[in-house]
């Protein structure tokens, strides 16, 4: 498999949300509001699309959905990280570290300050890509939004 990244297409979300609330349900048994909370983005995000400040990449495979990062306008001149998923059968390919660059990259170049994103402390090859890229923790905070309690974090990374 060699998967490309590309420009999210309109169309793009409900593979995104399907691919997404599926591994996560498998991997970490998270239900509940998982599925609501991805819709809730993609929608927000599709609403407030501006190409010059937000943006969604796509890795594709075959014609098939197998990563994804959002660049999201916070406000105050932050932008956020949004959404990074990378399949577990193309993991290894270096997808999510040029999907994490790519999201780097744009806001950058859209004249943001800091780049933010919240995660959650399970999320190991999520959290070694984010501390790779310079991101820092800056605060933590257990939450139950998916079903049990889990460790949750916000990353920043001055830009």
């Amino acid at each position: 498999m060699t998967a490309t990244i590309r420009n999210f297409r309109y169309g793009d979300m409900g593979a995104i949300v399907a691919a997404q609330a599926e591994y996560y349900e498998r991997a970490h048994g998270w239900r509940g509001a998982m599925e609501p909370l991805l819709l809730e983005v993609c929608a927000d995000f599709l609403r407030r699309h501006v190409p010059a400040r937000t943006n969604c990449w796509v890795a594709e495979d075959d014609g098939r959905v197998v990563g994804s990062i959002f660049c999201c306008d916070a406000g105050e001149n932050v932008a956020q990280l949004r959404l990074l998923y990378v399949d577990d059968r193309v993991r290894g390919q270096g997808l999510g570290r040029r999907l994490v660059a790519d999201c780097v990259a744009f806001a950058r170049a859209a004249g943001y300050r800091e780049l933010m994103l919240w995660t959650h402390a399970v999320l190991l090859p999520a959290r070694r890509l984010y501390a790779d890229a310079g991101f820092v923790v800056t605060a933590t905070a257990t939450h139950d939004t998916f079903g049990k309690p889990e460790p949750g974090e916000t990353w920043t990374l001055q830009l």
